[in-house]
């Protein structure tokens, strides 16, 4: 049975949209009502008159960089895991490269930085030395510039293998995607930062660029995170070839490389990335460090989550858990004088030491050489 008529599957798919966010009104009030709106779901796919809806928009700005991100509404997470879990996902995985590290199960931001660090490893150890090369490339706002033609024609290709009309259904809830992005954006580039369908589309999208570096130009060391891509080889001028191999296929996709974050740098020299700065020593150690920006905004915030706290806009606990999952994410990549300077700072600023139940280690770190 295609599983877009499925009252089971959608039932499911609601479930995962939920669990998401369990504690949030509109999934409660979607919970309540689960049975009911999954039966209406089921009619409207049936009947091919669903229609996703615009979903509330928010503008982040991280490290400088401006970002809309959308988060839909709770028919639209379900009909998106529906879609993604179970058509598109399985179909466009066979066709990823390995070391595309974002947005699947069991990889990550850990996983690619692994990965790096593996291939580092690997270079050297085939090379007997760090003379060696990495290039760097980044996309100019990537998710913007996808156009809707040329991305509706690649998951076309990724779904030729699947059920016919499970593939005829999803190529339609896609286009109503697009058509719903162009009539809010007055565009036909670009997809919602934020939903399901737009992290498979970001994966899969610039696989021809995979493809054409690991199999055509025979690049072994490579790996790609989203639009964040790098490329391990002995000489600089390859280097060149390939990034201009890039270029072309990058113009067919209408994708734009970012010539300021474009560059190759020696493996013997610092490098960043994914806001890890490493370098490839020649006794091949890896040396890893957080990207010293990373540590200021992290103070400056304290100091701003301190004012907030006078004003009482913000709860103690609340700073406490912002500043330990920070400490989480970054501690392994910082020095031990840093881990003493953040925890003293936050002492200095709330009187408090951060207390933790499940984390020994980073305890006995933080607490180290503080002044109290």
């Amino acid at each position: 049975m295609n599983i877009f008529y499925n009252a089971n599957k959608i039932y499911e798919a609601g479930t995962k949209a939920i669990k998401a966010a369990p504690f949030k009104y509109q999934s409660q009030l979607f919970e309540v009502n689960h049975l009911l709106l999954t039966a209406e779901l089921q009619r409207d796919l049936k009947e091919w008159k669903y229609k996703p809806t615009r979903g509330s928009k928010f503008t982040i700005k991280e490290r400088g960089k401006i970002r809309n991100i959308t988060t839909d509404v709770m028919i639209d997470k379900t009909v998106n895991h529906l879609l993604c879990d179970n058509v598109l996902t399985p179909a466009i995985t066979p066709y990823l490269v390995y070391d595309n590290g974002a947005s699947q199960k069991n990889k990550g931001v850990s996983f690619h930085r692994k990965r790096l660090e593996v291939h580092l490893h690997q270079y050297y150890r085939r090379n007997k030395s760090n003379e060696g090369y990495i290039l760097l490339i980044d996309f100019s706002k990537y998710y913007a510039s996808i156009p809707h033609n040329l991305c509706l024609e690649k998951l076309q290709g990724f779904l030729k293998k699947v059920d016919k009309e499970e593939a005829k259904v999803a190529i339609w809830l896609l286009k109503e995607l697009f058509e719903l992005f162009k009539n809010t954006n007055k565009c036909e580039k670009g997809v919602d930062i934020g939903s399901q369908p737009s992290q498979n589309i970001g994966i899969a999208y610039p696989s021809k660029i995979d493809n054409y570096i690991k199999i055509v130009k025979g690049i072994k060391y490579y790996g790609r995170y989203t639009d964040d891509m790098y490329l391990i080889h002995e000489s600089r001028e390859y280097l060149k070839e390939v990034l201009e191999g890039i270029r072309k296929i990058a113009n067919e996709l209408g994708l734009i490389i970012n010539e300021k974050k474009t560059h190759i740098v020696k493996l013997s020299q610092q490098f960043k990335i994914l806001q890890i700065k490493y370098q490839l020593t020649e006794t091949g150690r890896i040396i890893r460090k957080i990207n010293p920006k990373a540590i200021t905004r992290e103070r400056r915030k304290l100091k701003a989550y301190k004012r907030l706290l006078d004003k009482n806009i913000l709860t103690y606990k609340e700073i406490e858990n912002i500043f330990k999952s920070w400490m989480s994410g970054n501690y392994k990549n910082m020095s031990m004088q840093q881990i003493t300077n953040m925890t003293q700072l936050f002492y200095d600023l709330f009187k408090e030491v951060p207390k933790w139940k499940n984390h020994g280690k980073l305890r006995y770190l933080m607490e180290q050489k503080l002044k109290t």
